[in-house]
């Protein structure tokens, strides 16, 4: 991995997202963190360097938001994101990154497009929803191995049960710290990490404290509803751009 220019204007920025995305605040905006990271680099060395960065992440926000969380609903996610997890790991080859972000994409256009065409109604919290939520956090997963975007199909999810924002960042939190565990694993069995992406990982893994700081910062001043409306407006731009990478 050669230090230059380019590094410090595409890996950069995209571990800083990844910790923002860590404090709950942008999770979708760090779906152009792989495509950015894959500028200078292949996919599997992008994904082998961000996964331990995650994991050590992780561990940061869980004590954050200890105790703020849903166990009820992560009782329900956890299991079906691992079965997404499972599947990607045995089909991962069969997929092209470019098809997965169009996925991807389309999903979180029509979600957040709906949400403000019909503003009215969605600002009233959606019952939970065991079909739904098996669903959302099985591609969730799924995503998340393959492209480490799984972001938008668990909003889709989550977002309409219109939590305090903070139990909402906290069951996001500790979801993908298990899914980021569950993954490791199948990352080690396939031969995706090794020592000298791990030192990587160790090299760069600064950059994500300070999103994780940025993000807890941001998350302290914003008033509730405008965390949510600033949510949907990420997910929308972002899967905007997933789409028009794809047919550009």
């Amino acid at each position: 991995m050669e230090i230059n220019f380019l590094f410090f204007v595409t890996v950069v920025p995209a571990i800083i997202l990844y910790g923002i995305a860590k404090s709950g605040l942008s999770g979708s905006m760090a779906l152009i963190s792989i495509p950015l990271m894959t500028v200078v680099m292949p996919l599997g060395q992008a994904l082998a360097i961000v996964l331990p960065i995650l994991i050590l992440s992780d561990i940061v926000a869980v004590y954050r938001f200890r105790k703020n969380f849903d166990l009820q609903t992560l009782k329900l996610l956890v299991p079906s994101a691992a079965l997404g997890i499972f599947i990607a790991s045995l089909t991962f080859t069969y997929f092209s990154e470019d098809l997965l972000k169009l996925i991807i994409g389309v999903m979180g256009f029509l979600f957040a497009g709906h949400y403000f065409l019909f503003k009215s109604k969605n600002l009233i919290p959606k019952k939970k929803s065991s079909i739904k939520g098996t669903i959302c956090s099985a591609i969730s997963g799924f995503t998340s191995f393959c492209v480490h975007a799984g972001g938008t199909p668990l909003s889709v999810y989550l977002l309409p049960l219109r939590m305090k924002k903070e139990v909402y960042v906290g069951t996001r939190v500790i979801f993908f710290t298990c899914v980021n565990l569950i993954k490791l694993p199948f990352y080690l069995n396939l031969s995706i990490i090794t020592l000298e992406s791990f030192k990587q990982s160790m090299m760069l893994f600064p950059l994500a404290v300070l999103g994780i700081g940025i993000g807890y910062q941001i998350i302290k001043i914003i008033e509730e509803n405008l965390f949510y409306n600033v949510l949907y407006i990420l997910i929308f731009v972002s899967s905007s751009e997933l789409i028009l990478d794809y047919f550009i």
